[in-house]
């Protein structure tokens, strides 16, 4: 018994630590189009995987440009991703941890490549992935209706403004391939995950609690003490099976009555 009480407080528990992984948005906050939402993840996936590639440039290449440019994509997507993430909070938008499978490839792509090869890839990976997110920037701030979404766009837009700008200034973005043959996949792989996981989790540890408590209630049934039957039971039951009490209702008391009186003649 006492092991099922205790997983029942660890269910409480895990039930409420999911109920606040799906939290509604802040009082007063309005609600997260879904638009709004793929800007976020979108946005997110960016920084983590260009703060990696601004880096591998430090480390990779011998042109100061494509160096300097590195450190600016770092820079900026360090206060961008700080942004993102605030903003995010204020709608309980949850965001991805890493880079999706195509950016990890990309980076890579760029990891395995050297010298002149490798500022190609670099600058135009980059490019092309700027450009890929570039449109969705400017149809939320277009569109939203949220103060708080289209603040946040605009200063997006700014910043990817800005990239594919200082990244053509490498001389290093061929405009005709950019439309590389390889997909450029920005969304993410585990987008909405947690959010599926949680729907689908918490009605399951809620019917895994009401089975354990109802475990619980059918063992200690079972483990209830015999009780042995009263004296006045017993005497109850013997008088219902003697033939001589006339079905009981106090038929023995009449029959002795009624020898009595014969008796007594």
């Amino acid at each position: 018994m006492k092991r099922t009480l205790a997983s029942l407080v660890f269910l409480l528990i895990t039930l409420f630590m999911a109920g606040q992984a799906v939290a509604t948005a802040q009082p007063g906050t309005p609600p997260l189009t879904a638009l709004d939402g793929e800007l976020l993840t979108k946005v997110r996936l960016a920084g983590l995987w260009e703060m990696p590639a601004g880096e591998m440039a430090q480390e990779r290449s011998s042109d100061p440009k494509v160096q300097e440019v590195g450190r600016t994509l770092m820079t900026d997507h360090a206060v961008l991703d700080q942004e993102v993430r605030r903003v995010a909070s204020l709608y309980a938008h949850p965001l991805p941890a890493e880079p999706n499978d195509a950016q990890k490839s990309w980076l890579t792509e760029m990891a395995t490549s050297t010298g002149a090869q490798f500022d190609s890839v670099w600058a135009m990976r980059l490019r092309s992935a700027h450009g890929m997110i570039f449109p969705l920037i400017a149809q939320v701030r277009a569109e939203t209706e949220d103060p708080e979404i289209r603040k946040f766009a605009t200063t997006a837009n700014t910043v990817v403004m800005k990239h594919m700008t200082i990244l053509e200034s490498t001389n290093n973005v061929d405009f005709a391939n950019l439309a590389d043959p390889t997909p450029l996949k920005l969304s993410s792989d585990a987008e909405g995950t947690d959010m599926v996981v949680a729907v689908i989790l918490v009605p399951l540890l809620v019917a895994l609690t009401v089975f354990l408590l109802w475990l619980a209630t059918s063992r200690n049934k079972r483990r209830r003490p015999y009780q042995a039957p009263s004296q006045d039971d017993e005497e109850d039951d013997d008088r219902r099976d003697d033939p001589r009490g006339g079905g009981g209702g106090g038929g023995g008391t009449r029959t002795r009555l009624f020898v009595d009186k014969e008796y007594a003649r």
